[in-house]
């Protein structure tokens, strides 16, 4: 398997995991030009690499482990020492799960979000469009209570302008969306029912914009919006008008055409009254 930058001979390799890969690519795409113009050299795979979390959360410890020791084979094949990854399940499974898989588990996983507060606040240049604007912040399950990442993204968002109002879940003890453990597969009805109460919490504090810090979450709450007038949007999303970073119309038009497809769809099968959410 080989790398995009043939001739990058960087030791960090940017794990973009099955969600942003595949359905998300052209996210996937925008966050590789974020690590460049931020300056982190980074190495990319031609091929996606599994972090294996669905198997072992799933009970398959088998399959998990098979997974883990050939992605730790590839890295060890290709000289990489460090990875980051956007994707809180990713980050998940390979900082916490690795190593009692696979004991030779020896990549560093980095918190790319702390290295990018850390490179706005020094270099604030690199902020074209600074923004003035009060949003919410969601916590993915993920990263917040299980990886402990909390501060980091708001910091961003405040380098970039943003003034974060708080829902009354957050933190520590903040209100799950839906998307994660594979709910949306085992009980769709329930993911619905908890993504749409998670945009009311946001709605309820007079916020018309909720930012996340995952795919997986970003999928679910937009596709449950509604006729609620609260925008749902994505951290690489705001990170790429901040510094100036261009997407391509068609790639733009791609992702809102499928939220909006979802959208359609998810609304004929609401059968009960959504009085609340007017």
């Amino acid at each position: 398997m080989g790398l995009f930058s043939l001739f990058n001979k960087s030791d960090v390799a940017f794990i973009p995991d099955c969600t942003l890969y595949v359905k998300y690519n052209s996210n996937f795409v925008t966050y590789q030009k974020i690590l460049s113009t931020l300056g982190i050299t980074h190495r990319v795979f031609e091929q996606n690499v599994c972090s294996g979390i669905e198997f072992y959360e799933s009970g398959y410890d088998t399959e998990a482990r098979k997974i883990a020791r050939e992605n730790l084979e590839l890295f060890q094949k290709e000289q990489i020492k460090k990875i980051i990854t956007f994707s809180p399940p990713a980050m998940k499974m390979f900082s916490h799960y690795y190593s009692p898989l696979i004991p030779e588990w020896n990549i560093e996983v980095k918190n790319v979000w702390a290295m990018i507060a850390e490179i706005l606040e020094n270099k604030k240049y690199l902020m074209e469009n600074k923004v003035s604007e009060v949003i919410t912040f969601h916590d993915s399950c993920y990263l917040g209570r299980q990886c402990r990442i909390f501060d980091e993204p708001r910091k961003i968002l405040n380098l970039i302008g943003y003034t974060i109002k708080e829902m009354d879940n957050s933190r520590e003890q903040s209100f799950c969306c839906g998307s994660c453990g594979g709910l949306p597969r085992v009980d769709p009805a329930l993911a619905d029912k908890l993504a749409r109460e998670r945009i009311l919490q946001a709605k309820r504090i007079g916020v018309k914009k909720i930012i996340v810090s995952c795919f997986d979450n970003y999928d679910l709450l937009s596709k449950n919006i509604g006729n609620t007038g609260v925008e749902i949007m994505e951290l690489s999303q705001v990170l790429a008008q901040a510094l100036g970073i261009q997407v391509s119309k068609n790639e733009a038009q791609e992702d809102f055409s499928r939220i909006e497809q979802n959208s359609l769809n998810e609304a004929k099968k609401i059968i009960e009254p959504q009085a609340d959410l007017q």
